[in-house]
């Protein structure tokens, strides 16, 4: 079992590309990290990434069970089944954390069980070799003991879950994310933690909060803001003075599109929600929130670097590699197919800004 380790270790020194400059000491740290079992990587000889996908699994966490509050955990996995399958583990890497708070529920849906709704929003991301932590809670304008709830989460799968072994600590690969109110909540806990990656807003409605330019100014790291077009209270691109996105001094992105609040929810899941005409939104949200999320918390030792403009990487697949990727970011390409669905995106990074038609 030590020498199949070893062996691993070995392999994972040659991806690391350093193997002339390689001491016994450098071998014997990055053996640490293995399995223990090889045969808990799958036969993966790849970092999983965003260019590269593996299969996505989920467990279901309470409160009965130890968990702060109960959660749904989503990661990446090469077993055929999504019910609670083993987590990936290879060595060196371990998988960023990625924390979605939802919203209220739209009228005719029961907040119990809610939070088992988004999986669409999380499965981009735990093929791409994220973690992702989707908890139940009562969603409001955001209060300090949210945000403590919220990194009690974070605590929770990073240091108590039973494969916390194979998640990142680091804050710089996390990011929080969320919808309507929940996205209000997130921008919280990112503006309290400037150190974390990413942050995502979902038809956050930052006009609700008493005070949304603290808010705003409070985030110090790349954030990506999507919202239905027209919809006051959640449109950043409504008011006087170009409106609240375009004052923000961070690297940012805007996608906006053309529908309703819960077109981010399937239809069978969004009650008597009005619907936009877009059938899209739900699965190209999932994925453009994963291509920005990886192109600014790169998964250790992935060589994919996404591009500014968000597009789905090109990468040349092996044989094994196909066999996994299957289906891998098809809803953000599928808009191009559908006249029902108008999308735009604009950005702005290191100072030079940008735009697209998504699915273009």
């Amino acid at each position: 079992m030590e020498s199949r380790r070893l062996l691993a270790g070995v392999v994972a020194v040659l991806t690391l590309a350093v193997m002339p400059a390689c001491t016994k000491e450098d071998i014997e740290k990055i053996v640490a990290t293995c399995p223990s079992n090889p045969a808990d990587s799958g036969g993966i000889n790849w970092t999983p990434d965003i260019g590269r996908p593996v299969f996505w699994g989920v467990q279901d966490l309470t409160v009965a069970a130890g968990a702060p509050r109960d959660m749904q955990i989503f990661y990446p996995t090469v077993e055929g089944s999504t019910n609670a399958p083993p987590i990936l583990k290879v060595c060196v890497t371990r998988w960023p954390v990625v924390l979605f708070l939802h919203g209220d529920p739209p009228a005719g849906v029961s907040n119990v069980g809610y939070h088992k709704k988004w999986f669409r929003f999380a499965i981009s991301l735990a093929r791409s070799g994220f973690v992702v932590i989707v908890p139940s809670h009562d969603a409001n304008i955001p209060s300090d003991p949210d945000v403590t709830k919220a990194m009690a989460d974070l605590n929770f799968v990073r240091n108590q879950w039973s494969n916390s072994a194979w998640v990142a600590k680091q804050p710089e690969l996390t990011a929080v994310a969320g919808h309507s109110f929940g996205a209000l909540t997130a921008a919280k806990v990112a503006g309290s933690h400037p150190e974390f990656g990413a942050f995502v807003s979902l038809g956050g409605g930052f006009s609700e909060l008493p005070d949304p330019r603290s808010t705003f100014e409070a985030l110090r790291m790349p954030s990506f803001f999507m919202w239905a077009k027209g919809l006051g209270f959640e449109d950043l691109d409504a008011g006087t003075a170009g409106g609240q996105w375009n004052p923000l001094q961070i690297n940012k992105y805007a996608a906006v599109y053309e529908g309703k609040h819960f077109d981010y929810l399937r239809p069978q899941d969004s009650g008597t929600a009005e619907r936009g005409p877009c059938d899209q939104i739900a699965g190209a949200s999932g994925d453009l929130a994963a291509l920005f999320i990886a192109r600014n918390i790169r998964v250790p030792l992935s060589p994919i670097q996404v591009s500014v403009d968000l597009k789905p990487p090109q990468v040349q697949l092996t044989q094994q590699q196909e066999f996994f990727a299957g289906s891998h970011l098809e809803a953000v390409q599928a808009i191009a197919s559908r006249p029902a669905c108008k999308m735009d995106m604009r950005w702005k990074v290191d100072g030079v800004t940008g735009n697209r038609k998504v699915g273009s």
